[in-house]
């Protein structure tokens, strides 16, 4: 049975340190699995508050409209109709409003993972709110290396970790961003890349190698 070791870590976002949080809103997960297997999740601590904050701005939003609405036909009963300005302005402005705010809802990340094995993969997972799940793989040999680097965004500097792939696959998906949905700070995207590191670059890269012109074979073999 292969030997399992978890390790918890608590780092700021980007967001919660320019805030000036008093505490660490991410929880970095490691499980090593044993061998060439290792499993990360990256946790957002505050996705519970973050999500109720977003349903009150949008129940208080339906209820402003409701209200809106109750009113006009109140006074103006028999002469209402859909087209009339007083309603078909604010009815396209709350629904796109109310859009955007869902459309803000449904995109918080709640966790995001990898699961690493050289035997077979590396898997990406991202999930949001209500239990959306986005998932991504990629194959061992398309792998090319794991780089941290450093990016302008916004006119303001920040580190992403990045994954490097090879292979017509991934030709038109060369870089695939990893954990970059809760914007980590450099700290634990460090720390996420100290863990790959020991389990990817240099001391497996012949391995790699090998296993690409294996996987390269066995799809012209087929």
């Amino acid at each position: 049975m292969a030997h399992k070791e978890m390790t918890i870590h608590r780092y700021y976002s980007r967001k919660a340190k320019y805030a000036g949080y008093a505490e660490a809103d991410l929880e970095l997960c490691i499980k090593h699995c044993g061998g060439d297997v290792v499993r990360i999740e990256l946790v957002n601590r505050h996705h519970g508050s973050e999500l109720r904050r977003e349903l009150r701005r949008l129940l208080l939003l339906v209820f402003l409209a409701t209200a809106y609405f109750v009113g006009v036909c109140g006074f103006w009963s028999q002469n209402i109709g859909l087209w009339q300005p007083r309603i078909i302005y604010p009815l396209v402005t709350w629904a796109l409003v109310a859009l955007l705010m869902l459309r803000s809802t449904l995109s918080l990340v709640q966790i995001e993972r990898i699961f690493y094995s050289w035997d077979m993969a590396l898997q990406t997972e991202t999930v949001r709110s209500f239990g959306r799940k986005s998932v991504l793989c990629v194959q061992r040999g398309h792998i090319h290396d794991i780089v941290l680097n450093e990016v302008i965004e916004d006119l303001d500097v920040k580190y992403m970790l990045i994954l490097r792939t090879k292979g017509s696959l991934f030709k038109k998906c060369p870089v695939i961003p990893l954990f970059n949905s809760q914007s980590p700070s450099f700290e634990c995207l460090q720390h996420i890349y100290r863990v790959l590191h020991g389990y990817w670059l240099n001391s497996t890269k012949d391995r790699s190698e090998q296993s690409y012109n294996q996987d390269k074979f066995s799809l012209v073999a087929s």
